[in-house]
């Protein structure tokens, strides 16, 4: 995270861009809260499962923070968007973003109810981070959070070479499908994205965006990797795959994605799970600490 800060300080700076945290002042408090109150509880109140839970959602929303400034500061992108060849891709698979939103047109309640969905996808990786922070189950939850990080700079860095801003951008829908069913990536967004792949901004503070990336979807990333952090827990998994059952066509349609999107954010999934494993592994091993792992489980 303090890496992040350092080159998002360098790269405001080269750019001439300026930058303004106004927008994200309430994540901040809320992280400084958490992490006041993780202290307390792990030096004072000696209740682990609370200090471990507190720093965790403060340490994750502050990285999320710095990541999104990181990602808008390499705005403009001078490589040219692969959304057509995707597009291309996904007709192999019959699919096609128009054509799903204009079956989907059909049962504005579903619309509607994957909207929904789509809207609780970060609530559901913190529900995650919670859940594992009370549970004490410190494996699942420093890997989850290791993962999570090597996922968002490994799709900041897929898209960063290989630019995209999804099958929305590349598409526009017809303006009654439009209304209907209402999507939260929608055509007019898709051709501000593309705008900003080429201008770029120079004030970030003034920009409206709710993301960049197209390929992978990271949309995809927190809902498989809350699934694979959670496997261990039969009745919450089952919860998981039914809710991530109904979040996939929710991404394809309010997330404006093509199908590959979806594809690479799973590839990238698995992946950084295990980088996640490896790195809490590789840290577990150090001797300095042992002594304070033993008493963790001494303790739960």
């Amino acid at each position: 995270m303090l890496a992040l800060v350092a080159v998002c300080l360098f790269l405001a700076w080269d750019k001439d861009v300026t930058v303004a945290l106004h927008s994200h002042l309430f994540s901040i408090g809320f992280a400084i809260v958490m992490t006041a109150l993780g202290q307390f509880y792990r030096r004072v109140r000696k209740a682990e499962r609370i200090a471990l839970t507190a720093h965790a959602l403060a340490l994750f929303i502050l990285f999320s923070v710095v990541a999104s400034l990181f990602n808008l500061l390499l705005l403009p992108r001078h490589s040219k968007p692969i959304d057509a060849t995707l597009v291309w891709i996904d007709s192999w698979f019959g699919y096609s973003w128009p054509d799903a939103c204009a079956w989907i047109s059909q049962y504005p309640f579903l619309s509607h109810t994957l909207r929904q969905i789509y809207s609780l996808t970060l609530v559901q990786i913190l529900f995650v981070f919670l859940f594992l922070g009370m549970a004490n189950d410190r494996k699942q939850l420093h890997a989850a959070m290791l993962a999570m990080v090597s996922a968002a700079l490994a799709t900041i860095f897929c898209w960063a070479l290989f630019p995209s801003s999804g099958a929305s951008a590349y598409w526009t829908l017809d303006p009654e499908i439009d209304r209907i069913v209402g999507p939260v990536v929608n055509s007019a967004y898709g051709a501000e994205l593309n705008r900003l792949l080429v201008e770029g901004t120079k004030d970030i503070s003034a920009m409206r965006v709710t993301g960049l990336i197209g390929f992978p979807s990271f949309h995809t990333v927190m809902a498989l990797m809350s699934l694979v952090a959670m496997w261990p827990y039969p009745l919450v998994r089952l919860v998981l795959i039914l809710v991530n059952a109904t979040l996939l066509p929710a991404i394809l349609v309010h997330g404006g994605h093509n199908l590959m999107d979806v594809f690479g954010g799973a590839v990238i999934t698995m992946t950084s799970w295990r980088v996640g494993l490896w790195a809490f592994e590789a840290q577990q091993r150090r001797p300095s600490s042992r002594p304070k792992c033993e008493v963790l489980t001494t303790e739960s």
